[in-house]
């Protein structure tokens, strides 16, 4: 059976407008693939750039330079391990704060 992928931020999920951020996704040993989805499956980053830093786990890391009100909301990793793709990580909310409000937080 297939584990679940972990998502994390860093250095956290509520970034000032304009700083960066990086999400990092963790699976078992053996992935080929990890992909970063949006609240819709159509939009999505896909990285084969895999590391194994420790023996019972891979990551990959997905860094936005500078976010913008549109990087606000809930993504979630899922990885394919051949010769299937795993089930997706709970989802994580990013809150973008900008300097005109106290918080811009995503609503549905």
């Amino acid at each position: 059976d297939m584990p679940r992928p972990s998502i994390s931020a860093e250095p956290g999920t509520v970034i000032p407008l304009g700083s960066h951020v990086t999400f990092v996704c963790r699976g078992p040993v053996g992935v080929q693939k990890f992909r970063l989805e949006r609240e819709s499956r159509s939009s999505y980053t896909e990285t084969e750039d895999v590391s194994q830093d420790c023996p019972s786990e891979s990551e990959a890391r997905f860094r936005i330079d500078s976010v913008t009100e549109g990087n606000a909301g809930p993504y979630r990793c899922i990885y394919y391990k051949p010769p299937k793709w795993s089930e997706q990580s709970d989802y994580l909310d990013l809150l973008v704060k900008g300097p005109w409000s106290p918080d811009l937080l995503w609503t549905p």
